[in-house]
Protein backbone atom coordinates (compact mmCIF):
# COMPACT_ATOMS: atom_id res chain seq x y z
CA UNK A 1 0.00 0.00 0.00
CA UNK A 2 2.47 2.60 0.87
CA UNK A 3 4.27 1.60 -2.47
CA UNK A 4 1.46 2.39 -4.49
CA UNK A 5 0.78 5.74 -2.61
CA UNK A 6 3.90 6.74 -3.72
CA UNK A 7 3.55 6.09 -7.27
CA UNK A 8 0.31 7.82 -7.14
CA UNK A 9 1.86 10.65 -5.69
CA UNK A 10 4.86 10.61 -7.68
CA UNK A 11 2.87 10.24 -11.07
CA UNK A 12 0.36 13.22 -9.81
CA UNK A 13 3.71 15.47 -9.05
CA UNK A 14 4.63 14.73 -12.53
CA UNK A 15 1.23 15.35 -14.57
CA UNK A 16 1.00 18.39 -12.49
CA UNK A 17 4.40 19.56 -14.01
CA UNK A 18 4.13 18.58 -17.03
CA UNK A 19 0.37 20.02 -17.52
CA UNK A 20 2.10 23.40 -16.53
CA UNK A 21 4.50 23.20 -18.80
CA UNK A 22 2.23 22.13 -21.89
CA UNK A 23 -0.31 25.13 -20.80
CA UNK A 24 2.70 27.83 -20.92
CA UNK A 25 3.82 26.43 -24.33
CA UNK A 26 0.84 26.09 -25.78
CA UNK A 27 -0.12 29.71 -24.49
CA UNK A 28 3.43 31.18 -25.64
CA UNK A 29 4.18 29.92 -28.70
CA UNK A 30 2.72 27.83 -32.18
CA UNK A 31 2.12 24.52 -32.93
CA UNK A 32 3.98 22.95 -35.50
CA UNK A 33 1.30 20.55 -36.32
CA UNK A 34 -2.16 21.21 -36.48
CA UNK A 35 -3.35 17.50 -35.41
CA UNK A 36 -4.39 17.81 -31.63
CA UNK A 37 -3.29 14.41 -30.85
CA UNK A 38 -0.16 14.54 -31.85
CA UNK A 39 0.86 16.50 -28.39
CA UNK A 40 -1.52 14.40 -26.17
CA UNK A 41 0.84 11.86 -26.83
CA UNK A 42 3.93 13.80 -26.53
CA UNK A 43 2.53 15.14 -23.03
CA UNK A 44 1.30 11.44 -21.95
CA UNK A 45 4.55 9.93 -22.81
CA UNK A 46 6.37 12.89 -20.70
CA UNK A 47 4.66 12.20 -17.89
CA UNK A 48 4.93 8.40 -18.32
CA UNK A 49 8.81 8.97 -18.73
CA UNK A 50 9.47 11.32 -16.01
CA UNK A 51 6.97 9.48 -13.48
CA UNK A 52 9.69 6.54 -14.07
CA UNK A 53 12.61 8.46 -13.86
CA UNK A 54 11.47 9.99 -10.39
CA UNK A 55 11.21 6.53 -9.12
CA UNK A 56 14.61 6.34 -9.02
CA UNK A 57 15.00 9.27 -6.72
CA UNK A 58 18.08 10.78 -8.53
CA UNK A 59 17.62 14.29 -9.26
CA UNK A 60 20.76 14.53 -11.52
CA UNK A 61 19.14 12.12 -13.79
CA UNK A 62 15.98 13.66 -13.01
CA UNK A 63 17.47 17.05 -14.19
CA UNK A 64 19.01 15.57 -16.89
CA UNK A 65 15.89 13.97 -18.78
CA UNK A 66 13.71 17.23 -18.04
CA UNK A 67 16.70 19.11 -19.89
CA UNK A 68 17.06 16.29 -22.93
CA UNK A 69 12.63 16.65 -22.96
CA UNK A 70 12.38 20.26 -23.28
CA UNK A 71 15.15 20.18 -25.93
CA UNK A 72 13.29 17.95 -28.00
CA UNK A 73 9.46 19.43 -27.59
CA UNK A 74 10.23 23.32 -27.69
CA UNK A 75 12.51 22.49 -30.87
CA UNK A 76 10.64 20.19 -32.85
CA UNK A 77 7.03 20.73 -31.59
CA UNK A 78 7.03 24.18 -31.42
CA UNK A 79 7.79 27.41 -33.06
CA UNK A 80 7.44 31.28 -32.40
CA UNK A 81 7.84 34.55 -34.40
CA UNK A 82 11.64 34.92 -34.08
CA UNK A 83 11.89 31.37 -34.69
CA UNK A 84 14.83 30.89 -31.71
CA UNK A 85 14.92 27.62 -30.44
CA UNK A 86 17.52 28.40 -27.93
CA UNK A 87 15.40 31.38 -26.76
CA UNK A 88 12.00 28.96 -26.23
CA UNK A 89 14.31 26.37 -24.51
CA UNK A 90 15.58 28.61 -21.85
CA UNK A 91 12.22 30.10 -21.08
CA UNK A 92 11.32 26.76 -20.39
CA UNK A 93 14.10 25.34 -18.57
CA UNK A 94 13.37 28.71 -16.47
CA UNK A 95 9.80 27.75 -15.87
CA UNK A 96 10.76 24.12 -14.45
CA UNK A 97 13.58 25.59 -12.45
CA UNK A 98 11.28 28.26 -10.95
CA UNK A 99 8.61 24.83 -10.40
CA UNK A 100 11.85 23.11 -8.13
CA UNK A 101 12.15 26.26 -6.40
CA UNK A 102 8.11 26.35 -5.46
CA UNK A 103 8.35 22.78 -4.80
CA UNK A 104 11.39 23.32 -2.19
CA UNK A 105 9.52 26.33 -0.82
CA UNK A 106 5.79 24.50 -0.41
CA UNK A 107 7.66 21.18 1.43
CA UNK A 108 9.70 23.69 3.66
CA UNK A 109 6.22 25.45 4.31
CA UNK A 110 4.04 22.60 4.95
CA UNK A 111 6.77 20.96 7.20
CA UNK A 112 6.76 24.39 9.07
CA UNK A 113 2.96 24.47 9.02
CA UNK A 114 2.73 21.23 10.57
CA UNK A 115 4.99 21.80 13.39
CA UNK A 116 3.53 24.87 14.17
CA UNK A 117 -0.04 23.65 14.36
CA UNK A 118 1.81 20.57 16.16
CA UNK A 119 0.33 18.02 13.83
CA UNK A 120 3.04 15.20 13.84
CA UNK A 121 2.41 12.62 11.03
CA UNK A 122 5.04 9.37 12.00
CA UNK A 123 3.23 7.43 9.02
CA UNK A 124 6.69 8.58 6.56
CA UNK A 125 4.72 7.98 3.76
CA UNK A 126 1.32 9.69 4.20
CA UNK A 127 3.98 12.75 4.98
CA UNK A 128 5.38 12.13 1.81
CA UNK A 129 2.53 12.30 0.01
CA UNK A 130 1.36 15.79 2.38
CA UNK A 131 4.98 17.29 0.78
CA UNK A 132 4.14 16.22 -2.69
CA UNK A 133 0.54 17.56 -3.40
CA UNK A 134 1.18 20.35 -0.80
CA UNK A 135 3.97 21.68 -3.25
CA UNK A 136 2.32 21.01 -6.33
CA UNK A 137 -0.77 23.83 -4.74
CA UNK A 138 1.80 25.97 -3.68
CA UNK A 139 3.45 25.71 -7.81
CA UNK A 140 -0.21 26.41 -9.07
CA UNK A 141 -0.61 29.60 -7.39
CA UNK A 142 3.04 30.16 -8.19
CA UNK A 143 2.61 30.16 -11.54
CA UNK A 144 -0.80 31.27 -11.95
CA UNK A 145 -0.53 34.71 -9.91
CA UNK A 146 3.50 35.41 -10.41
CA UNK A 147 5.25 33.42 -13.55
CA UNK A 148 2.30 33.99 -16.21
CA UNK A 149 2.20 37.84 -15.31
CA UNK A 150 5.66 38.11 -15.41
CA UNK A 151 5.85 36.58 -18.72
CA UNK A 152 3.07 36.85 -20.91
CA UNK A 153 3.78 38.96 -24.35
CA UNK A 154 0.52 40.82 -23.14
CA UNK A 155 -0.05 41.80 -19.53
CA UNK A 156 -3.87 40.95 -18.19
CA UNK A 157 -4.73 43.31 -15.27
CA UNK A 158 -6.18 40.90 -12.91
CA UNK A 159 -9.35 42.39 -11.21
CA UNK A 160 -9.91 42.99 -7.37
CA UNK A 161 -12.54 40.02 -7.74
CA UNK A 162 -10.26 37.46 -9.80
CA UNK A 163 -7.50 38.12 -7.08
CA UNK A 164 -10.09 37.30 -4.15
CA UNK A 165 -10.98 34.04 -5.80
CA UNK A 166 -7.52 32.87 -6.14
CA UNK A 167 -7.04 33.14 -2.52
CA UNK A 168 -10.37 31.86 -1.66
CA UNK A 169 -9.05 28.92 -3.40
CA UNK A 170 -5.59 28.75 -1.66
CA UNK A 171 -7.37 28.96 2.06
CA UNK A 172 -9.78 26.66 0.39
CA UNK A 173 -7.00 24.28 -0.15
CA UNK A 174 -4.58 24.65 2.60
CA UNK A 175 -7.62 24.15 5.30
CA UNK A 176 -8.75 20.94 3.15
CA UNK A 177 -4.94 19.74 3.61
CA UNK A 178 -4.72 20.10 7.48
CA UNK A 179 -7.66 18.21 7.76
CA UNK A 180 -6.36 15.06 5.53
CA UNK A 181 -3.62 15.67 7.84
CA UNK A 182 -5.75 15.54 11.41
CA UNK A 183 -7.15 12.46 9.54
CA UNK A 184 -3.71 10.81 8.80
CA UNK A 185 -3.26 11.01 12.42
CA UNK A 186 -5.75 8.07 13.36
CA UNK A 187 -4.43 5.42 11.29
CA UNK A 188 -2.30 3.24 8.88
CA UNK A 189 -1.16 5.57 5.16
CA UNK A 190 -5.01 6.03 3.79
CA UNK A 191 -5.63 5.38 0.03
CA UNK A 192 -8.47 7.68 0.06
CA UNK A 193 -6.82 10.32 1.71
CA UNK A 194 -4.20 10.29 -0.99
CA UNK A 195 -6.27 10.35 -3.67
CA UNK A 196 -8.36 13.39 -1.47
CA UNK A 197 -5.50 15.35 -1.40
CA UNK A 198 -4.69 14.84 -5.30
CA UNK A 199 -8.44 15.70 -6.24
CA UNK A 200 -7.57 18.90 -3.78
CA UNK A 201 -4.44 19.38 -6.53
CA UNK A 202 -6.16 18.63 -9.79
CA UNK A 203 -9.15 21.18 -9.01
CA UNK A 204 -6.66 24.07 -8.18
CA UNK A 205 -5.38 23.41 -11.35
CA UNK A 206 -8.36 23.70 -13.34
CA UNK A 207 -9.91 26.14 -11.29
CA UNK A 208 -7.17 28.41 -11.76
CA UNK A 209 -6.85 28.00 -15.06
CA UNK A 210 -10.05 28.34 -15.48
CA UNK A 211 -9.70 31.40 -13.80
CA UNK A 212 -6.94 32.92 -16.35
CA UNK A 213 -9.11 31.76 -19.53
CA UNK A 214 -12.02 34.06 -18.00
CA UNK A 215 -10.07 36.83 -17.62
CA UNK A 216 -8.21 36.93 -21.05
CA UNK A 217 -11.58 36.00 -22.40
CA UNK A 218 -12.85 39.66 -20.11
CA UNK A 219 -9.77 41.54 -21.45
CA UNK A 220 -10.63 40.40 -25.55
CA UNK A 221 -14.41 41.08 -24.92
CA UNK A 222 -13.01 45.10 -23.79
CA UNK A 223 -10.42 44.86 -26.58
CA UNK A 224 -13.23 44.27 -28.69
CA UNK A 225 -15.54 47.20 -27.80
CA UNK A 226 -12.67 49.71 -28.00
CA UNK A 227 -12.57 48.38 -31.64
CA UNK A 228 -16.00 48.67 -32.41
CA UNK A 229 -15.97 51.92 -30.67
CA UNK A 230 -13.26 52.60 -33.06
CA UNK A 231 -14.65 51.44 -35.68
CA UNK A 232 -17.96 53.23 -35.46
CA UNK A 233 -16.47 56.83 -35.00
CA UNK A 234 -14.16 56.53 -38.31
CA UNK A 235 -17.35 55.42 -40.28
CA UNK A 236 -19.29 58.31 -38.62
CA UNK A 237 -16.22 60.63 -39.71
CA UNK A 238 -16.35 59.49 -43.23
CA UNK A 239 -20.19 59.56 -43.67
CA UNK A 240 -19.90 62.94 -42.42
CA UNK A 241 -17.06 63.62 -45.12
CA UNK A 242 -19.41 61.98 -47.91
CA UNK A 243 -22.18 64.65 -46.90
CA UNK A 244 -19.71 67.19 -47.36
CA UNK A 245 -18.98 65.69 -50.66
CA UNK A 246 -22.54 65.37 -52.23
CA UNK A 247 -22.77 69.22 -50.88
CA UNK A 248 -19.67 69.78 -52.86
CA UNK A 249 -20.87 67.72 -55.88
CA UNK A 250 -24.19 69.97 -55.91
CA UNK A 251 -22.37 73.04 -56.30
CA UNK A 252 -19.95 72.35 -58.61
CA UNK A 253 -23.05 70.72 -60.58
CA UNK A 254 -24.56 74.44 -60.66
CA UNK A 255 -21.25 75.90 -60.69
CA UNK A 256 -22.08 77.09 -64.60
CA UNK A 257 -25.27 78.88 -63.73
CA UNK A 258 -23.95 80.55 -60.82
CA UNK A 259 -21.29 81.48 -63.11
CA UNK A 260 -23.95 83.22 -65.64
CA UNK A 261 -25.80 84.89 -62.63
CA UNK A 262 -22.96 86.69 -61.57
CA UNK A 263 -22.36 87.38 -65.40
CA UNK A 264 -25.79 89.13 -65.71
CA UNK A 265 -25.66 90.95 -62.71
CA UNK A 266 -22.66 92.49 -63.47
CA UNK A 267 -23.93 93.37 -67.47
CA UNK A 268 -26.71 94.95 -65.74
CA UNK A 269 -24.82 97.08 -63.16
CA UNK A 270 -26.08 95.51 -60.45
CA UNK A 271 -22.39 94.91 -59.12
CA UNK A 272 -23.49 95.05 -55.60
CA UNK A 273 -25.65 91.94 -56.11
CA UNK A 274 -23.25 90.06 -57.45
CA UNK A 275 -20.67 90.98 -54.90
CA UNK A 276 -23.06 89.18 -52.43
CA UNK A 277 -23.89 86.24 -55.01
CA UNK A 278 -20.30 85.80 -54.89
CA UNK A 279 -19.73 85.96 -50.93
CA UNK A 280 -22.72 83.54 -50.43
CA UNK A 281 -20.91 80.51 -52.58
CA UNK A 282 -17.93 81.67 -50.91
CA UNK A 283 -19.86 80.69 -47.45
CA UNK A 284 -20.78 77.86 -49.16
CA UNK A 285 -18.01 76.68 -50.52
CA UNK A 286 -15.44 77.84 -47.35
CA UNK A 287 -16.50 74.77 -44.81
CA UNK A 288 -15.90 72.32 -47.43
CA UNK A 289 -11.68 73.61 -48.47
CA UNK A 290 -9.70 72.24 -45.61
CA UNK A 291 -7.50 74.50 -44.10
CA UNK A 292 -3.68 73.33 -44.62
CA UNK A 293 -2.53 73.27 -40.63
CA UNK A 294 0.30 70.23 -40.48
CA UNK A 295 0.89 68.88 -44.34
CA UNK A 296 -1.32 65.56 -42.48
CA UNK A 297 -4.76 65.77 -45.17
CA UNK A 298 -6.47 63.54 -42.56
CA UNK A 299 -5.89 65.91 -39.87
CA UNK A 300 -6.30 69.09 -42.13
CA UNK A 301 -9.48 68.15 -42.86
CA UNK A 302 -10.40 67.13 -39.21
CA UNK A 303 -9.08 70.32 -37.49
CA UNK A 304 -11.31 72.21 -40.31
CA UNK A 305 -14.97 70.23 -39.69
CA UNK A 306 -13.89 70.74 -35.42
CA UNK A 307 -13.48 74.72 -36.63
CA UNK A 308 -17.05 74.63 -38.36
CA UNK A 309 -18.63 72.95 -35.60
CA UNK A 310 -17.37 75.19 -33.02
CA UNK A 311 -17.98 78.14 -34.53
CA UNK A 312 -21.41 76.66 -35.07
CA UNK A 313 -21.34 76.20 -30.93
CA UNK A 314 -20.09 79.62 -30.75
CA UNK A 315 -16.61 78.17 -29.22
CA UNK A 316 -13.79 80.06 -29.95
CA UNK A 317 -11.24 77.07 -32.00
CA UNK A 318 -7.69 78.41 -32.43
CA UNK A 319 -5.02 76.28 -33.68
CA UNK A 320 -1.01 77.14 -33.89
CA UNK A 321 1.24 74.61 -35.20
CA UNK A 322 4.86 75.05 -35.22
CA UNK A 323 6.64 73.65 -38.39
CA UNK A 324 6.59 70.04 -38.10
CA UNK A 325 5.64 67.32 -39.71
CA UNK A 326 2.82 65.07 -39.27
CA UNK A 327 2.89 62.17 -41.84
CA UNK A 328 4.14 59.31 -39.77
CA UNK A 329 0.76 59.75 -37.83
CA UNK A 330 -2.29 56.81 -39.55
CA UNK A 331 -5.09 58.08 -40.64
CA UNK A 332 -6.92 56.16 -38.34
CA UNK A 333 -4.64 57.21 -35.25
CA UNK A 334 -5.32 60.72 -36.65
CA UNK A 335 -8.99 60.37 -36.06
CA UNK A 336 -8.87 58.28 -32.98
CA UNK A 337 -6.70 60.64 -31.03
CA UNK A 338 -7.40 63.95 -32.21
CA UNK A 339 -11.52 62.91 -32.95
CA UNK A 340 -12.21 62.02 -29.39
CA UNK A 341 -10.12 64.54 -27.60
CA UNK A 342 -11.38 67.38 -29.72
CA UNK A 343 -14.87 66.05 -29.58
CA UNK A 344 -14.80 65.71 -26.05
CA UNK A 345 -13.54 69.25 -25.95
CA UNK A 346 -16.02 70.60 -27.57
CA UNK A 347 -18.42 68.75 -25.40
CA UNK A 348 -16.97 70.29 -22.24
CA UNK A 349 -16.43 74.05 -23.55
CA UNK A 350 -20.98 73.81 -25.00
CA UNK A 351 -21.54 73.26 -21.17
CA UNK A 352 -19.76 76.33 -20.19
CA UNK A 353 -21.76 80.04 -19.82
CA UNK A 354 -19.04 83.20 -20.94
CA UNK A 355 -15.87 82.72 -22.64
CA UNK A 356 -16.10 79.27 -24.11
CA UNK A 357 -12.99 78.10 -26.05
CA UNK A 358 -10.43 75.26 -27.15
CA UNK A 359 -6.79 75.92 -27.95
CA UNK A 360 -4.73 73.26 -29.67
CA UNK A 361 -1.02 73.76 -29.70
CA UNK A 362 1.60 71.08 -32.00
CA UNK A 363 5.49 71.72 -31.36
CA UNK A 364 8.65 69.09 -31.46
CA UNK A 365 9.87 68.54 -28.48
CA UNK A 366 13.15 67.08 -28.89
CA UNK A 367 12.46 64.15 -31.42
CA UNK A 368 9.33 64.11 -30.27
CA UNK A 369 5.79 65.79 -31.12
CA UNK A 370 4.20 67.95 -28.34
CA UNK A 371 0.61 68.38 -28.43
CA UNK A 372 -1.90 70.61 -25.83
CA UNK A 373 -5.17 70.82 -26.49
CA UNK A 374 -7.08 73.27 -23.67
CA UNK A 375 -10.72 73.82 -23.12
CA UNK A 376 -12.95 76.02 -21.23
CA UNK A 377 -15.29 73.30 -18.89
CA UNK A 378 -17.09 72.49 -15.89
CA UNK A 379 -15.36 70.50 -13.08
CA UNK A 380 -15.31 67.08 -13.79
CA UNK A 381 -15.06 63.83 -12.22
CA UNK A 382 -11.59 61.93 -12.15
CA UNK A 383 -10.87 58.17 -11.74
CA UNK A 384 -6.99 57.09 -12.35
CA UNK A 385 -6.04 60.41 -13.80
CA UNK A 386 -8.62 60.14 -16.17
CA UNK A 387 -11.88 61.95 -16.23
CA UNK A 388 -15.17 60.12 -15.96
CA UNK A 389 -17.44 60.19 -18.59
CA UNK A 390 -21.63 61.04 -16.95
CA UNK A 391 -23.38 59.46 -20.26
CA UNK A 392 -23.30 55.83 -18.71
CA UNK A 393 -21.19 52.44 -18.97
CA UNK A 394 -18.96 52.29 -22.49
CA UNK A 395 -18.66 55.83 -23.01
CA UNK A 396 -15.32 56.18 -21.42
CA UNK A 397 -13.89 53.82 -24.48
CA UNK A 398 -12.90 56.63 -26.44
CA UNK A 399 -10.40 57.65 -23.93
CA UNK A 400 -8.81 54.01 -23.92
CA UNK A 401 -8.94 53.97 -28.26
CA UNK A 402 -6.93 57.23 -27.69
CA UNK A 403 -4.66 55.75 -24.95
CA UNK A 404 -4.04 52.39 -27.13
CA UNK A 405 -3.50 54.95 -30.47
CA UNK A 406 -0.35 57.50 -28.19
CA UNK A 407 1.06 54.18 -27.02
CA UNK A 408 1.22 52.99 -30.66
CA UNK A 409 3.77 55.50 -31.31
CA UNK A 410 5.73 55.11 -27.61
CA UNK A 411 4.14 58.06 -26.48
CA UNK A 412 2.31 59.26 -23.52
CA UNK A 413 -0.98 61.27 -22.33
CA UNK A 414 -1.73 63.42 -18.91
CA UNK A 415 -4.59 65.08 -18.15
CA UNK A 416 -5.45 68.30 -15.61
CA UNK A 417 -7.57 70.44 -14.41
CA UNK A 418 -6.90 74.32 -13.50
CA UNK A 419 -10.24 76.36 -11.97
CA UNK A 420 -12.66 75.90 -15.59
CA UNK A 421 -9.69 74.43 -17.73
CA UNK A 422 -9.17 71.04 -19.20
CA UNK A 423 -5.30 70.35 -20.23
CA UNK A 424 -4.45 67.26 -21.91
CA UNK A 425 -0.53 66.73 -22.74
CA UNK A 426 -0.12 64.13 -25.81
CA UNK A 427 3.97 63.20 -26.66
CA UNK A 428 4.52 61.10 -29.86
CA UNK A 429 7.23 59.65 -31.36
CA UNK A 430 7.69 60.80 -34.34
Amino acid sequence: MNDLLLVVCNCLSCFIVTAILFQFMNDRYNKTYQNKGIYYLIEIITIIVISIVNLYDLWNLNLVVWVVAIIIISKFFYYDDSDNSLKRIIECEVLIFYIAVCESLGVVFVDWMLKWIQIDIKISTMRSCMEITFSKVIVIFMYYMVFTRLMSKKKTAFTKVQWAINFIILIYSLINMLVIAEGALQGQANFILTVNMGCIVLADLYLLYFVKVTNEKNTLEGEIKILEKQADMQYKYYLAQEQKYNVTVNILHDVDKHVKSIEALHASGESGDATEYMKEIKNMLEPLIPIKYTGNPILDILLTDKVTISKEKRITFSVKIDNIKLDFLEAIDVTTIFGNLIDNAIEAAEKVTGDRYIRINISPYKEMVFIRIENTSLPLKWKNGLPVSEKGKNHGIGLLNVKRSVEKYDGDMTFDQQDNVVTVDLLLNS
